[in-house]
């Protein structure tokens, strides 16, 4: 039997990994418990689409918490060998709340992805193993980069080498502001670099900008796309936080980058580590997606511009991902940035979704 393990299955990756990957697997083992109602309440919770899998015939649910050794150990025990690939892709997202609660996201982000590597190096070390890991292991080091300012946005000086593709895995990892949950997620990052290089397990670690998609529950200070196009739709007003709104970010859709572990599944290279985004195709600053959404609501959208900058915030980001490419010429990105808003501003725009707003904004 082959069997595909799952964590964070409930969330935007996850979800898509299911969808994905349940017709060419027996079965798909999914681990979430949840939390995400616990950390950001109703306004972050995806856990609809726990509901959503179960109609998945192959798909079965553990309500795990990664933090726990011993239930993690359990359900890979349970499969044992048959497990021929593993998505880590649980962890918590927020900069704010792991400044506040840094035990706990540690514990989650770190400790947790170290829970998975163990209990996979015990009972399935054969498995593929995808870590899901943020380009915000980097910290604001890109803001030492020569960078221009342009009318809207921030961008790589011509004549430096990032200008043209992007910033690749050259970037140093030292000598940086990084916020507690950028050092939670480097930890796991470094941690799982070491089981595929040292042990030989078929580790690779996915470096990401910004993901996102139609079902992804955006809020405030994260999933900053996702939470402007429900804002349009709403008709609420948007926060801009500071470097003048020209902050810039690359995009890739959920699906894409699940199609990058599938690839890197068929021919896995243990410890390798990839940038995984949508490139400067993709790319766009906060001031150029809020014109794009205004087009799309056919409104103007209430803006208020807060001019201090959050900890670490990064001026310009936009990934390169020639050397996946060069490994994997197989893959291409089929998500274009208007394809990913129009998706949102469809799902913002359902029934549902509009009464669910109305609710978390007026009470």
């Amino acid at each position: 039997m082959d069997i595909l393990v799952i964590t964070g299955s409930a969330g935007l990756v996850g979800t898509e990994a299911v969808r994905m990957f349940a017709p060419r697997f027996d079965l798909v083992v999914g681990l979430d418990n949840g939390m995400r109602r616990t950390l950001f309440g109703p306004d972050g919770d995806v856990s609809g689409n726990a509901s959503e899998m179960s109609v998945i015939p192959n798909y079965r649910h553990h309500a795990v918490d990664i933090r726990d050794a011993a239930a993690v150990d359990s359900v890979l025990r349970l499969y044992g060998s048959d497990v021929k690939l593993i998505v880590h892709t649980a962890g918590q997202p927020s900069h704010d709340w792991a400044t506040e609660r840094t035990l706990d996201d540690f514990a989650i982000n770190a400790v947790g992805t170290m829970n998975m590597l163990e209990a996979a190096r015990r009972h399935c070390f054969d498995a593929t193993f995808v870590y899901t890991s943020t380009n915000k292991v980097y910290g604001d080091i890109p803001n030492s980069l020569p960078l221009v300012e342009l009318d809207t946005r921030w961008d790589f000086h011509p004549d430096h080498p990032y200008h043209r593709h992007g910033i690749d895995e050259s970037m140093p990892l030292d000598v940086t502001n990084r916020t507690f949950f950028g050092v939670s997620k480097l930890s796991a990052d470094l941690a799982a670099q070491e089981y595929g290089r040292h042990l030989g397990m078929k580790v690779g670690v996915f470096r990401c900008s910004c993901i996102t998609g139609a079902r992804h529950a955006g809020v405030e200070l994260h999933g900053f796309l996702s939470h402007l196009v429900r804002r349009a739709v709403a008709g609420g007003e948007y926060k801009i936080f500071g470097h003048g709104g020209k902050q810039v970010r690359d995009n890739i859709d959920a699906r894409d980058l699940v199609e990058m572990f599938w690839q890197f599944h068929l021919d896995p290279r243990p410890g390798a580590v990839y940038h995984a985004g949508g490139g400067q195709e993709r790319s766009c600053s906060v001031l150029e997606a809020v014109a794009k959404c205004e087009q799309l609501v056919g409104r103007q959208i209430p803006v208020r511009y807060l001019p201090e900058a959050r900890f670490a915030d990064v001026k310009c980001w936009i990934t390169d991902t020639r050397r996946f490419r060069q490994d994997y010429p197989g893959w291409q990105p089929r998500f274009g940035l208007d394809d990913m808003l129009e998706s949102m501003h469809a799902h913002w725009s359902s029934v549902d979704a509009l009464r669910e707003e109305k609710v978390l904004t007026h009470g």
